[in-house]
């Protein structure tokens, strides 16, 4: 067993104990070491001791159980706290006992300051900072949706972060969609549904990420469907994120499709040129290298589509230097990052994925993209597929035009001015495109 498993327990007992009770008590237990079968912890006190093997071993057993999928032993130890210590270890001491342990449940890094907010996620950011302030007060639920690595993830985990700082009586449950179906058939198997809808349907903050994870997942859905029923109506604040909006999670039972949206919806678009700079920049701030400006810009021109991979290239190019122990130049980062570029290269894109990408999209058929109807919902995202395969690939206008049921290149050409006008014009369609964009180069 791991410390994690342990952190995880605790998590969950704090969902069934009062805040006065768990902080009291539970607070006190340390982690000191663990084995397949056992964990050793300890308190300060034989007093603690007791009162704690009386009054909670019965329920830190059972999470740990819970968590391992088999009883776990445990060791209770009496270690009392060495009443000398130094100034230094003293301040380091107390800084830990206030630090809530449930933290180590979220990333530690991912908190509110540390999110760089531009144009493409300022309504998701200053949504989630409110809803964190407020828990159960707005929007409920708050819905954020947007491609892989633009920050969904970073928000929810900021909510709990604040959400523990200033209402620390509050209990939180942190979960994936994937590991809320795991739970569930789990429960079954083990014939404990109601210890599960306790668990879920007690929290005063429920955050579930990439909850798209369960649609076509029958039992699932029903379940969560009646857990949203009942945190809702107990007027409990519940955060979920998806790669997609509500609407397009065509697997979703309509019903919980429909209380998704009763809250506030929120998308997170890729980061403009402006944003990654900006974001690479506190990134650099944060390190003790020397980047110039000249390479800030290479690598934020460079990777546009999400950013974990601009973060990503930028730790890359720290290695780099760090092995061959020369000064950061540019030079050095297009060595460094030449193979991340490449594997980005647009050269393995299909027309094919283009076409279903947007047909997808625009709710068309595949079939409609090669065919000679006319009709504005069909021409017009066959346009913006010939203009994305303009884009994205090396193909000529007359090999596109022949991928969509042979069309000549002046229709091709057409296609692509008249798109490209719009594309410059309307930020609206410019964000809708640049999105496909993304959704493409994620999937190729």
């Amino acid at each position: 067993m791991q410390i994690k498993n342990w952190k995880e327990a605790l998590n969950l007992i704090s969902l069934e104990l009062t805040y006065q009770e768990y902080n009291t008590w539970i607070n006190q237990i340390q982690y000191e070491s663990s084995d397949e079968k056992s964990i050793t912890v300890s308190v300060k006190s034989k007093l603690v001791k007791d009162i704690i093997t009386e009054r909670y071993l019965k329920i830190i057993l059972e999470k740990l159980a819970e968590i391992n999928d088999k009883e776990i032993k445990i060791n209770i130890i009496v270690k009392p706290q060495t009443e000398r210590k130094s100034t230094k270890k003293a301040k380091a001491v107390s800084k830990e006992t206030k630090l809530d342990p449930r933290h180590n449940i979220f990333n530690l890094k991912y908190v509110f300051e540390k999110f760089v907010v531009g144009d493409s996620n300022d309504l998701a950011a200053a949504a989630a900072k409110k809803i964190a302030d407020y828990p159960g007060k707005y929007w409920n639920p708050f819905f954020v949706y947007g491609g892989v690595g633009l920050g969904k993830t970073h928000l929810l985990h900021a909510i709990g972060h604040t959400v523990i700082d200033k209402y620390p009586e509050k209990k939180i449950l942190y979960i994936t969609g994937e590991s809320f179906m795991n739970d569930y058939i789990t429960s079954i198997q083990k014939g404990i549904m109601n210890s599960f809808r306790l668990k879920y349907r007690n929290a005063d903050l429920l955050l579930i990420d990439d909850v798209h994870s369960i649609q076509g997942k029958e039992g699932t859905m029903e379940e969560l469907f009646h857990t949203f029923n009942t945190v809702y109506a107990a007027k409990k604040q519940m955060v979920f994120t998806s790669d997609r909006p509500p609407k397009e999670l065509k697997k979703l039972e309509d019903r919980l499709r429909s209380r998704f949206e009763w809250g506030l919806t929120a998308d997170i678009q890729p980061p403009n040129f402006e944003m990654r700079e900006s974001i690479l920049r506190r990134k650099v701030q944060e390190e003790s290298y020397k980047v110039p400006d000249s390479v800030i810009r290479y690598i934020a021109e460079s990777f546009s589509w999400n950013i974990r991979e601009l973060e990503s290239a930028l730790y890359k190019l720290f290695a780099y230097q760090d092995l061959v122990h020369e000064e950061i130049t540019l030079d050095l980062a297009k060595r460094a990052l030449k193979d991340m570029i490449s594997v980005m290269s647009v050269d393995d894109i299909s027309i094919d994925l283009i076409q279903k990408k947007v047909a997808n999209y625009y709710n068309i058929s595949y079939s409609d993209m090669k065919s000679k109807k006319r009709s504005k919902n069909i021409a017009f995202p066959r346009q913006i597929a010939m203009f994305l395969a303009r884009r994205l690939t090396e193909f000529s206008t007359t090999e596109i035009g022949n991928e969509f049921g042979g069309k000549d290149h002046s229709t091709v050409i057409h296609a692509i001015s008249k798109i490209n006008q719009k594309y410059e014009n309307d930020e609206t369609f410019r964000i809708k495109v640049e999105k496909l964009t993304s959704a493409i180069k994620e999937n190729h």
